[in-house]
């Protein structure tokens, strides 16, 4: 995979001219992640990306399957991020740095994918099966991450057994949530070394 690079130094739009279908892609995170997905039309999607109705239709056959398309492309750029944790660390400073990582790129301002996976998933009863499955398939796929990172610190006895391995990922991801919450609601972030701290004591 390409590294990352970014406006946001994640998103591959940014490397040379923006073609009119990462427009399209870009202006639809951009109103969903802050109206959601429910309230954005495609005319709210061809106004803020300054292209035709015409023109979306060429490159997406509707609003699910252009979320569909920007589901995958978040993935992406998560494999893209955990591909670039140091190789020679060990499990519990890759945690780290990953958490770190994602709360550094949320913070920027510039990479909406925290909150729009947020939004997204407060709005599931109201997506249709094909991009709830695809929504439901990206959370599988992104916990199972963390799963595997602290069944490594657990094996190498760099994080306690106190806690099963599932109540640690659950601690996590509430971490990360509720930092992403007060970011969007507040505009302030944890402290980076607090969070350190409690990912150690787990």
């Amino acid at each position: 995979m390409k590294p990352l690079n970014i406006l946001c130094r994640t998103c591959p739009m940014s490397t040379a001219k923006i073609t009119t279908k990462q427009k399209i892609s870009a202006a639809a995170k951009n109103l969903f992640s802050t109206h959601g997905y429910s309230e954005t039309t495609i005319d709210d999607i061809i106004t803020a990306a300054g292209v035709t109705k015409g023109a979306f239709y060429h490159y997406f056959k509707s609003k699910e399957a252009l979320c569909s398309e920007i589901i995958d492309s978040i993935q992406v750029e998560y494999e893209n991020i955990i591909e670039t944790l140091p190789k020679e660390a060990n499990p519990l400073k890759k945690l780290k740095a990953l958490i770190r990582r994602l709360l550094e790129l949320n913070d920027s301002g510039q990479w909406v994918n925290c909150k729009l996976l947020l939004r997204l998933t407060s709005q599931a009863q109201l997506l249709r099966a094909p991009v709830k499955q695809k929504l439901d398939s990206f959370w599988k796929w992104y916990t199972d991450q963390y799963h595997q990172l602290i069944t490594q610190c657990r094996d190498l006895n760099l994080m306690s057994d106190k806690l099963s391995a599932v109540q640690q990922v659950d601690i996590i991801m509430n971490i990360l949530i509720g930092s992403i919450w007060t970011k969007a609601h507040f505009d302030s972030s944890p402290d980076k070394e607090t969070i350190d701290y409690i990912i150690e004591k787990l």
